[in-house]
């Protein structure tokens, strides 16, 4: 059974590959400006899903300062 999904799974992504292939450049950047731009739309529309993106991004940006680092004066 397993064998047969891989071999489903197998047959798609050669077919897509295909598929990409026949596209040109500007084809698939358009495509991904498309995606890029739904996507964007989609969080905006859930506020609860942009509040959470914005949490997370700027966690993942925060820099982890040291207690003994942050109890010094910066230095000029």
């Amino acid at each position: 059974m397993d064998e047969e999904i891989a071999e489903q799974f197998a047959r798609r992504d050669r077919m897509r590959k295909k598929l990409a292939a026949r596209e040109s450049y500007s084809q698939r950047m358009q495509k991904m400006a498309d995606l890029q731009e739904a996507t964007w739309k989609a969080l905006r529309a859930s506020p609860t899903g942009w509040a959470h993106f914005l949490r997370r991004n700027f966690k993942a940006r925060a820099i982890d300062v040291a207690k003994s680092d942050a109890a010094r004066p910066p230095t000029v």
